[in-house]
């Protein structure tokens, strides 16, 4: 009786290792497999430059500038004349003609940085409404403000009430010409060049799926059922 006990404690010590084993068996091999496309990711993320085909562009530098200075000198103008103090309304004044400079400048670099060559993104469909609605309320707010400028200069002492309710008006649309810049950069990536680099290789990946439907459908005499991207693969526009 005790020999079969000894036997069978032996027993058990010698399958305790085994057991173990296999555990560490069963919970490494998903890291073992998954180690060539940790890899693989990595060299995909070194592969992908950030720097190559990128332009600096002067848009967002001078839009900064235009929006502090035309709402700050605006109010401090207008505060100014509220309670009579020249200093304020000189300052005042300065930020404000600044400001319609430098929103000179944003509408200029914009439309500039529009027209160059840029790389395509997977946004540009999305974006194109509120490209448009941005674009043109740029226009309309220089045009606004540079009349403002033109009174602002010939408007001596105490602002005109309508010229204040005027310079309310353009400051709402100025937040509202912020509002859409926002749209475009953080909602859809417009000129963001991390955003242009990963829709090239969707774009890449894309044509490549549509190439191997159109191989299948091709030697399956199924030529109508070919994806529509397939023409823009084969039959590119110059």
């Amino acid at each position: 009786m005790v020999g079969k006990n000894q036997e069978s404690k032996r027993q058990k010590a010698e399958a305790t290792p085994t057991r173990s084993a296999l555990l560490d068996i069963c919970c490494l091999w998903p890291v073992v497999l998954s180690q060539p496309a940790v890899t693989q990711a990595q060299d995909t993320a070194a592969m992908l430059s950030l720097e190559n085909g990128a332009l600096f562009v002067f848009h967002p530098f001078f839009v900064h500038f235009a929006i502090a200075l035309l709402l700050f000198g605006f109010a401090v103008d207008w505060l100014g004349s509220m309670f009579e103090q020249e200093q304020a309304q000189y300052g005042g004044r300065l930020c404000f003609l600044a400001g319609v400079a430098a929103l000179g400048l944003a509408v200029m670099s914009g439309w500039i940085e529009q027209e160059l060559p840029r790389p395509p993104s997977v946004f540009d469909d999305a974006m194109q409404t509120v490209l448009f609605r941005h674009e043109y309320l740029g226009y309309g707010l220089f045009a606004f403000f540079l009349v403002l400028a033109v009174i602002r200069l010939r408007v001596p002492g105490r602002l005109p009430v309508l010229y204040v309710a005027l310079g309310m008006l353009g400051a709402i649309g100025v937040v509202m010409q912020g509002y859409l810049g926002g749209e475009l950069v953080y909602r859809y990536g417009a000129g963001v060049r991390a955003v242009q680099v990963l829709s090239e290789r969707v774009t890449s990946s894309e044509q490549k799926q549509a190439l191997k439907r159109c191989s299948k459908a091709c030697a399956g005499g199924q030529i109508g059922t070919a994806h529509p991207a397939v023409s823009s693969a084969l039959n590119p526009t110059f």
